[in-house]
């Protein structure tokens, strides 16, 4: 920063952009296209880049008087007036685009098929823009790739075009090219900040960068839309009944947007596990999420106030061993106030929360951890907890809520050897090494080494069954593969353990000859996972045969 003579943020540089990227980009148009614009088309580009210059104007510029005000304005917040307005001036390009189709002569058969390919691409852009399926389910190479062929075709269409039309071509890639500027370069790969010889550019957060995105998007499509209503007002006269259309079409398309707007659960919205906990203090939480990494996890919390800002709030998350109970690691912080607006039953403001906490030295592995969050407020400097009213999630105390549970692989290298038996759900038994014998009253011990191909997603509960050669009778006993460390709906890829089982014989066990089997049943149903041997031969009832044991005489 030592050569840098001017210090500048890009919020203060967003403010500048602003106004002179539009006074650029209006020149250019009044002064060599707006001449050779019809009355309609000109009242069209008007309305919406007035429309766009009040909306950036209030979201730069305007001092916010609460937080449903930032969302209302903010430009790059869902299913706001933001949102609706480049959603409605997308589906505006591709409805004159539309008509330019219709309104082409019957011979320009290539130019009519360019003009319902860019209506078509600009309309599901639209429903894009305000449904926010690039969020979900349509990657970015798509959008490359549609831009291209937008590109290609416009590149043809000028090709083929007379002379004095290509202006409008050229202004139609000049917008797309700004759009991209904005969609691909700032939001994916552009950091504004830093030295560049006589200015130097600073604090850069994320929303503001993504303010300046949105701002290079809205006037790209508008010089889309000055491209199309130049083709449009070239085309036959229109008759009155299509310029009521025109007219007509910004409101047609906001009435369709607005009463189909995604009022989903927030858990969808955010890609969470949904939620319904109600404190004692008025906090709702409507979704969460934890990420577990190699040597860290973090929680997100999406909850909302009794009010429309915290007083105070603050929460812990616990990370507790299963079996003993004991805290292995705890983060408390205060409520982070930054609003996230989302569309829900009561339209509910939602304050985001997030908490990253590094897995302690010693924490154990191939071991059931809970994660557990509580909430609390100060009151005369003494911490008291937000007391749960109603809750879905299992609760493990007054305020103590669960979220779930995590467990830390073991990367312990193991020898790997052929199994004894292969389950259908994943897991595999090894070897097993079986006593020749035992006496009644004394603890049978058997090591069981198990293996996961796959990542368990029910409890299943492993038997051993000793049945007596010569009576028939039957000696059972259950209990979880690895014991209560470690339910096989934790079990992850790639798991590698072993448990050794103490068996207590019965004192009264009758002595002679049995035959030993094991196998896994699911807890839900008692229904036995079906197994096979290492050739891929079922075992009948699903049971494993282990051996032979010789109960003595006590």
């Amino acid at each position: 920063m030592e050569s840098a003579t001017l210090y500048v943020t890009v919020e203060t540089l967003t403010r500048i952009i602003f106004p002179v990227l539009y006074a650029l980009a209006g020149l250019f148009v009044y002064r060599w296209l707006w001449p050779q614009m019809s009355k309609v088309a000109r009242r069209l580009a008007s309305v919406m880049l007035a429309a766009q210059a009040l909306t950036i104007f209030n979201a730069l510029y305007i001092e916010s008087s609460s937080s449903f005000y930032t969302w209302l304005w903010h430009l790059h917040r869902e299913w706001n007036v933001a949102a609706a307005l480049a959603s409605t001036q997308l589906a505006l390009v591709g409805g004159v685009a539309l008509f330019c189709a219709w309104l082409s002569r019957p011979r320009m058969a290539l130019q009519r098929l360019y003009y319902v390919g860019v209506g078509l691409v600009f309309l599901f852009l639209a429903s894009d823009e305000f449904f926010t399926l690039h969020e979900y389910r349509i990657s970015w190479d798509f959008y490359i790739e549609l831009g291209a062929a937008v590109v290609a075709g416009t590149l043809v269409a000028a090709a083929r075009s007379p002379r004095n039309s290509r202006k409008w071509h050229a202004c139609l890639l000049a917008g797309l090219a700004l759009s991209a500027l904005g969609a691909i370069h700032v939001e994916r790969f552009g950091s504004l900040c830093g030295d560049f010889g006589l200015l130097y550019i600073g604090e850069c957060p994320r929303s503001t960068v993504w303010e300046l995105e949105e701002i290079l998007e809205f006037l790209g499509v508008w010089l889309a839309l000055v491209a199309l209503l130049g083709h449009f007002s070239e085309a036959s006269p229109p008759s009155r009944r299509v310029i009521r259309g025109l007219y007509l079409m910004p409101a047609l398309w906001i009435v369709f947007i607005v009463p189909t707007a995604p009022i989903w659960p927030i858990a969808r919205q955010v890609g969470g596990e949904p939620a319904a906990v109600a404190f004692e203090s008025g906090t709702g939480m409507h979704s969460y999420h934890i990420d577990k990494r190699a040597s860290n996890f973090t929680v997100r919390l999406y909850l909302s106030p009794e009010r429309w800002d915290y007083n105070g709030l603050g929460y812990s998350i616990h990370l507790v061993d299963q079996i003993t109970g004991e805290s292995i690691v705890s983060r408390n912080t205060h409520a982070y106030r930054r609003l996230e607006f989302y569309l829900a039953p009561g339209h509910e403001p939602i304050y985001r929360q997030w908490k990253r906490i590094r897995f302690p030295p010693g924490t154990p592995t191939n071991h059931a951890l809970r994660v557990v969050l509580t909430l609390w407020h100060k009151e005369d400097d003494k911490i008291v907890y937000d007391q749960v009213l109603s809750s879905d999630l299992k609760l493990l105390g007054e305020a103590q809520v669960l979220l779930g549970e995590l467990v830390l692989p073991d990367d312990t290298p193991r020898p790997t050897t052929a199994p004894l038996a292969q389950f259908d759900t994943g897991f595999s038994l090894g070897a097993v090494e079986l006593p020749e014998s035992a006496r009644p009253g004394e603890n049978l011990v058997i090591p069981f080494a198990w293996r996961s191909d796959e990542n368990g997603r029910e409890d299943y509960v492993q038997y051993l069954h000793l049945r007596h050669l010569d009576s028939g009778a039957w000696f059972v006993y259950d209990q979880q593969p690895l014991g209560a460390r470690l339910p096989t709906r934790l079990w992850y890829r790639g798991l590698a353990d072993s448990e050794t089982w103490r068996v207590p014989l019965p004192a009264d066990l009758a002595p002679g000859r049995y035959q030993v089997f094991t196998g896994l049943y699911r807890t839900r149903d008692q229904e036995r996972a079906p197994a096979s041997d290492s050739d891929g031969s079922r075992f009948t009832d699903a049971r494993v045969p282990l051996g032979h044991l010789i109960i003595k005489a006590s």
